[in-house]
């Protein structure tokens, strides 16, 4: 009797502890099922601070820029990144003006210019000086890399100068993939372009930007500063980096009223500035990139978004990108 008593006591241990066991792992179970919806949660909350920010940016563009005869950066939207508070949590917010900078997808050239050996278009010759002048450690000439992003960005396979790079060329890598053979949509696209190095995007990276779906850009004399005048005498060779600063430095506070201002200021007055580079110059802008950050609770958010002012003055998100930069 007493063995038969030990047996169902060791019967009756072995349930216990199976039962532990169970509950404990249905418990881990749910505990991480718990945090997982928690994660989610406060990434979803985060989602739409960040969306209400671009609302908002949306709403300061319309007010501040939509409609004016100039954009400068004596306006609201310039201002310096500002925080704001949220229940649990903070949200800062940035606009950057993307024509001042140079934007990549100038480098395709015209549909008449297509032809093997046509030479270099005035926005690849300013580029390819940007480089010498801001990317003297580039592990490649200037010109190859001009001609590897131009190739890049048109529709066909033939290379337009020696030091180009095409279809072919990047097919014999050890990982092959194909050209994009269309505009770039954002600048983490220069990392693949042939032999470019690490050490050469951080060079490259300050002074470049990308605008999704716009090939014809101009360069706001408004809103560039000081610190990237070099864009400036890129596009002008005969303005030195110096003069270009001078030229900035003087500018009104609320910027340049008419570009025949600027063509009369004293840095420019004895320079003959071509036709074309008159051009690709403005006192205005229509494409803004705004970078924000949201902090809710354990969660960190990162939205950048490129919006764009219409012909009808109305702003609207052209692009979007979650995490990292644009």
């Amino acid at each position: 009797m007493r063995r038969q008593a030990g047996v169902a006591l060791v019967v009756v241990m072995m349930i216990v502890a199976f039962v532990v066991v169970i509950a404990v792992a249905m418990s881990g179970r749910l505990q991480l099922q718990l945090q997982r919806q928690l994660n989610l949660q406060q990434q979803q909350q985060a989602y739409w601070y960040g969306i209400a920010a671009e609302q908002a940016s949306i709403r300061l563009l319309k007010s501040t820029v939509a409609g004016k005869e100039t954009v400068n950066l004596s306006q609201d939207w310039a201002q310096l990144g500002a925080t704001f508070p949220v229940d649990n949590g903070t949200i800062t917010g940035k606009l950057i003006d993307l024509q001042s900078c140079f934007n990549l997808n100038n480098l395709l050239r015209p549909a008449d210019q297509q032809q093997v050996g046509a030479g270099q278009t005035p926005s690849q010759k300013a580029f390819q000086r940007l480089l010498e002048l801001k990317a003297t450690d580039l592990s490649m000439p200037a010109e190859y890399l001009t001609a590897r992003i131009s190739d890049w960005l048109d529709a066909d396979s033939v290379l337009q100068i020696a030091g180009g790079a095409e279809q072919d060329d990047y097919a014999g890598l050890q990982m092959p993939f194909y050209t994009a053979n269309s505009l770039m949509g954002s600048v983490s696209e220069l990392r693949v372009m042939l032999d470019l190095t690490p050490a050469d995007y951080e060079l490259v990276r300050p002074w470049v930007c990308v605008i999704p779906k716009v090939s014809s850009s101009k360069l706001n004399l408004n809103t560039i500063t000081a610190e990237n005048a070099a864009l400036l005498s890129a596009y002008i060779p005969e303005l030195d980096e110096s003069a270009a600063s001078d030229l900035i430095g003087s500018r009104p506070e609320e910027g340049f009223a008419t570009l025949d201002e600027v063509w009369a200021s004293p840095q420019l007055a004895s320079i003959s500035v071509s036709d074309e580079v008159k051009a690709m110059m403005a006192i205005n802008s229509n494409y803004f990139l705004l970078e924000t950050t949201v902090t809710y609770m354990d969660t960190v958010f990162n939205l950048a978004s490129v919006l764009v002012i219409d012909e009808q003055q109305n702003v609207k998100v052209i692009a979007r990108r979650f995490g990292g930069q644009w």
